[in-house]
């Protein structure tokens, strides 16, 4: 077992495939690549890669308080996570963030956070 994470990378393959109606690209929105990370986390704790947060933290050079965080992000509704994850906009904007995430998934009712995100989402419009 591993602490260490290898991630291949080729330089110049990142260009994404689709294009804003600028004709701009569009890439994975942060918001997005954060809810990933925290799926990722959850992975390697259930396959055992971890004894726990506090282990990943350490080995992963994060704070608990970041861990906690990032994986408190798995409590949003899975039809939100779903939205979130497939959201692209173009480089510079971010409309929604990783604070507005950690607010929903800081309300226990999927109800309540599908009006939050409704509240959130038009808020930006998706190319």
């Amino acid at each position: 077992m591993s602490d260490t994470l290898i991630v291949p990378f080729q330089p110049g393959r990142g260009t994404p495939h689709k294009t804003a109606g600028d004709g701009g690209p569009l890439y994975p929105a942060r918001a997005a690549r954060l809810l990933a990370l925290a799926h990722a986390l959850d992975a390697r704790l259930a396959a055992g890669e971890f004894l726990d947060q506090a282990h990943m933290a350490r080995a992963l050079g994060f704070t608990r308080a970041r861990i906690t965080q990032i994986m408190d992000l798995l409590f949003i509704a899975p039809d939100i996570q779903e939205e979130v994850l497939f959201l692209e906009f173009p480089p510079g904007r971010q409309p929604v963030s990783g604070r507005d995430l950690q607010a929903l998934a800081r309300i226990p009712v999927w109800e309540d956070q599908r009006r939050r995100w409704a509240s959130v989402r038009s808020g930006f419009r998706t190319p």
